[in-house]
């Protein structure tokens, strides 16, 4: 065998062995956790760690059998297919992907595309004597180059609108696009051994960058999970503003909205009988609270948006660069609902239960700089009057002369 071939050939196996044994892995924790994250996992590897591998020409070498008619159509499909998948699957890992419009639309508009774009790659690849083979696989880079665009749009995206992990979804992004990059311009065109090593390089770091960043993001949700049923234990974690340090959050939320020229929703959460379990209960009872208020409040609202303590009968949630005129009194009822059931605190073996009595002051600010001090204690305002007069959430727009519009 040609010493450039054994070359390639050890490379290309070198990095189906690396997706294999991320597969086991996957696998394993499939049969471990029977759950859906774990699934999806598997079948993200499965999927892009197969096209990647079909690709890079590695089954030909070592099966040559195998004919160009068998391993053309999924050169042609699964790369496509692999893409919508990946993309889908973004959108859920960022979370409430159907609260901005721009990625709403390119996840499922791009999603869709892609797999219609696969099926008929597909067709045309069984049919034979519509494209030339190297046209066919063309068209198939064509198309991953468009789902790697899709997919570093919403990446950045996510980063504008706040999402810390985001940042290293995007240089996973940049990985994929050496990955689709290398990979289809090995399987146009005869490449040397530069191209094979960065191809393999970018592939093996994307799936652990997107490994490790599932993994966080999943560690993050069951810390919620926990801490929403008062499970887990003060003091806070870093990702909570508190006091003086939540201001220049809300600033920084303020400026992207106005950049973006749209609204932004500054919310205090008000909880007024906070203290009332402590002679019961005993101290330290309405730190548990405010943990578990504080996960319910991050559990619906996501890891893209402000959330802070800015004292402690008051919460402060900043939702940045709105899009629907309704979001903010859509997400104020269901706070309202959520953060009013009741919450199990106290020592293992005396419980109590705590009812949160809750108002909820919202504060729309219509795509302008604003001062961030001003519009969180109007808005504090705002949510004591909502307790005072029973109404749960009142509303009004930032500026306005009037007392503001119960909603809830």
């Amino acid at each position: 065998m040609h010493i450039a071939t054994q070359l390639e050939l050890a490379i290309w196996s070198g990095m189906a062995g690396a997706l294999l044994l991320l597969s086991v892995v996957a696998a394993a924790d499939v049969v471990a956790s029977r759950s859906v994250p774990a699934a999806r996992g598997l079948a993200f590897i499965l999927l892009t760690g197969g096209s990647s591998i079909l690709l890079s020409g590695l089954p030909e070498m070592l099966i040559p059998a195998l004919g160009a008619e068998v391993l053309l159509p999924l050169k042609a499909s699964l790369g496509p297919l692999s893409g919508a998948l990946a993309l889908t699957y973004l959108g859920v890992w960022l979370g409430s992907e159907h609260d901005d419009q721009l990625i709403d639309w390119t996840v499922s508009g791009g999603s869709v595309g892609l797999v219609l774009a696969a099926v008929m790659l597909a067709a045309v690849a069984l049919l034979g004597d519509v494209m030339k083979p190297g046209s066919v696989i063309a068209a198939a880079a064509t198309v991953n180059a468009v789902s790697v665009l899709c997919a570093g749009i919403v990446a950045v995206r996510g980063v504008t609108l706040g999402d810390r992990l985001a940042r290293w979804m995007v240089a996973a992004c940049i990985s994929l696009a050496g990955m689709v990059g290398g990979l289809y311009a090995t399987a146009m065109h005869p490449t040397g051994l530069g191209i094979w090593v960065f191809t393999a390089a970018c592939t093996i770091f994307y799936f652990l960058i997107v490994i490790a960043l599932t993994l966080q993001r999943n560690r993050q949700l069951r810390k919620l999970s926990r801490e929403a049923q008062s499970m887990a234990q003060p003091p806070w974690g870093g990702d909570m503003a508190l006091g003086s340090r939540l201001v220049p959050h809300v600033e920084d939320a303020l400026w992207r909205s106005a950049r973006f020229g749209r609204e932004c929703v500054v919310a205090a959460i008000s909880v007024p009988n906070l203290y009332e379990l402590v002679q019961v209960a005993g101290a330290g009872v309405d730190q548990q609270i405010l943990v578990a208020l504080m996960a319910r409040i991050r559990r619906i609202v996501g890891f893209r948006n402000v959330v802070g303590l800015y004292h402690p009968r008051c919460f402060i949630l900043v939702v940045s660069a709105v899009q629907d005129p309704r979001r903010g009194e859509l997400l104020a009822t269901r706070l309202l609902s959520d953060l009013r059931k009741p919450v199990r605190v106290g020592e293992e073996r005396g419980r109590h239960l705590f009812e949160p009595s809750i108002g909820i002051g919202l504060i729309r600010i219509k795509g302008r700089d604003s001062d961030a001090m001003a519009a969180m204690n109007r808005a504090e305002q705002l949510a004591l009057a909502a307790v005072t007069d029973r109404a749960g959430v009142i509303a009004e727009n930032f500026g306005d002369a009037s007392q503001g519009v119960a909603v809830g």
